[in-house]
């Protein structure tokens, strides 16, 4: 019982801490289930707790920027005329952005195999290589742009650049914040930009993981006081390192977080390998 529980709370920490945090959440919930099984220690799957566990998040991230989502969503009678609507042209930007790993996410989804003996090797590389490329682009690339600067091809190239977070290990907002600082864009701004873009991504994900459920049975049963806990945890702790990546990026670079994913892979190398 005490163990299931600790269990679910860790899992829900790992998803708030990891999802909009340049990390990689499916990298560190993918490495968390394999030493720690949801489904050995509770209740419900891996699968239906990863489900709940993005609803909390994506709560989460919706609450924290409601007034922004609010004027993108009134400028939809505007979106024919994003040259005089500001909130209309941020939103065709990110349904651009977005285009990407649609498609890509469903053509990749058949190949790779999640599940394989290699994925831990996979999250390690991938986890300290985009950590260093992300170190070389947030040092020594210009920081000058903002939403003014952004254009339709740019935001296309953001998205095609987010489809690497399909590799576990390599982190949605850390490939979303790489490539807008290769292109020189303000820290501030690439991580608005990168987490207004995890609403639609984290939509898609999860109509993809809820329409390959295995779950045989309707989801009604599955409220309970486990996928309560899972989604309220998930929400409070995305909330609080939502808040925390906005304010340290006003003040300071990225390279805690390049230590922190060249840390995580080499662990994962020397230790769990």
């Amino acid at each position: 019982m005490y163990l299931a529980l600790l269990a679910l709370v860790v899992f829900s920490l790992i998803q708030g801490f990891t999802e909009f945090l340049p990390i990689s959440s499916q990298g560190h919930l993918i490495i968390f289930n394999s030493i720690y099984p949801i489904d050995y220690y509770s209740e419900i799957s891996v699968h239906e707790a990863t489900i709940i566990a993005h609803f909390g998040s994506l709560f989460a991230i919706m609450t924290f920027y409601r007034r922004v989502i609010l004027g993108l969503f009134f400028s939809i009678k505007m979106i024919d005329r994003p040259d005089i609507d500001k909130n209309s042209f941020m939103l065709v930007n990110l349904i651009i952005s977005t285009i990407p790993i649609i498609i890509a996410g469903l053509v990749i989804s058949k190949i790779l195999d999640y599940d394989g003996n290699k994925i831990l090797n996979i999250i390690a590389i991938s986890s300290i290589f985009f950590g260093i490329i992300l170190f070389i682009v947030d040092k020594f690339c210009l920081r000058i742009k903002n939403q003014n600067s952004l254009d339709y091809l740019t935001s296309f190239l953001i998205g095609i650049f987010q489809c690497a977070a399909l590799v576990p290990g390599v982190s949605r907002s850390g490939s979303v914040l790489t490539i807008m600082r290769f292109f020189g864009f303000q820290r501030q701004f690439s991580v608005e930009y990168a987490n207004l873009l995890s609403i639609p991504v984290i939509i898609g994900a999860m109509i993809f993981m809820i329409a390959n459920s295995t779950f045989s049975g309707s989801f009604s049963t599955l409220i309970n006081s486990q996928t309560f806990m899972i989604f309220f945890l998930s929400f409070f702790f995305s909330i609080i390192f939502i808040y925390f990546f906005v304010t340290w990026v006003k003040r300071f670079s990225l390279f805690i977080f390049v230590l922190y994913r060249v840390s995580f892979g080499l662990w994962i190398l020397l230790v769990l390998i």
